[in-house]
């Protein structure tokens, strides 16, 4: 028989704007892990925060970690922590591409639905348990960097066209007033740029 993935209930169900929906994956999608033998990251965990009234999203591959967040919705009180595949959310993605009403989102500790407009997408959920990401990021830093945005963001993009594919490592070297940023290839060379910074 065709699966009917359409059967059972859905404990929660809630509404949220496209672009919100929609924002929250674009934030966070990309530190999605593509590592099979850890299939618990090959998505985005979607939970709520009872601390603040939030849902949030996060996505780790083990080396960076993307969070976002949004006042959690009526409806979302109590959800399961779900994690949404990695195919599933580029699928929403294209769903909601030019989409402005509001999406309803149905969901159960197995199974979720995407529902905007007449397109109704529904996915199951990866069964894993997802880490405990709030133990890895640092909560008592003393040090702290300040710099423009696009200065620092044009001057990685400069230096790091020389860097390898696999790895596109770019050294930070942080000082009083001055970040050096580097990069050294065995293939094709070093580079090397200097930006003000306030540290």
């Amino acid at each position: 028989d065709f699966p009917d993935i359409s059967a059972g209930d859905f404990s929660n169900r809630f509404s949220l704007p496209a672009g919100t929906l929609k924002g929250l994956i674009e934030k966070t999608r990309f530190a999605i892990s593509t590592e099979e033998t850890r299939y618990y990251l090959n998505g985005i965990y979607f939970h709520e925060v009872a601390a603040g009234n939030l849902l949030r999203a996060v996505a780790t591959d083990g080396h960076r970690l993307a969070q976002a967040q949004i006042a959690r919705p009526d409806g979302a009180k109590g959800m399961p922590g779900v994690i949404v595949p990695r195919k599933t959310v580029l699928e929403v993605v294209k769903l909601l591409e030019g989409a402005e009403a509001d999406v309803e989102v149905s969901l159960s500790a197995a199974k979720i639905r995407f529902a905007a407009g007449d397109l109704v997408l529904t996915s199951k959920l990866i069964d894993g348990t997802f880490p405990d990401y709030e133990r890895v990021i640092p909560r008592s830093n003393d040090k702290t960097m300040e710099i423009d945005t696009r200065t620092f963001a044009s001057a990685v993009d400069r230096v790091s066209t020389i860097s390898m594919e696999k790895g596109r490592a770019v050294k930070l070297h942080i000082s009083a007033d001055k970040l050096m940023l580097s990069v050294n290839n065995p293939d094709s060379g070093s580079a090397e740029e200097e930006l003000v910074c306030s540290y």
